[in-house]
C-alpha cells in the first residue's frame, strides 16, 4: 500500500508478483485449523447464559453434555 498525500487515502500498488499453485493455495485459506473443544464450548456456553439472563433453563450445560 502507498500513502496518496494529495487523496488523503491508500492505494493498493503491485509491487511483485508471486505465482502459486492454485490447489494447495485455495486448501490453506478454507482448511481450519482445530481448536480445543473445551475452551470453544465455555465461550458458547457463556454466550448463552448471557443471553439468557442467568435464567438458565432445566438442561445440562453444553460442558456437562462434551464431558459425558
Amino acid at each position: 500500500m502507498v500513502f496518496d498525500a494529495e487523496e488523503a487515502m491508500n492505494t493498493l500498488v503491485l509491487n511483485e508478483i508471486i505465482y502459486t499453485e492454485f490447489e494447495p493455495a485455495v486448501l490453506k485459506v478454507t482448511t481450519p485449523v482445530p481448536e480445543d473443544i473445551f475452551n470453544f464450548t465455555e465461550i458458547l456456553q457463556n454466550k448463552l447464559e448471557e443471553h439468557l439472563d442467568n435464567n438458565s433453563p432445566d438442561a445440562p450445560s453444553l460442558t456437562d453434555l462434551v464431558s459425558q
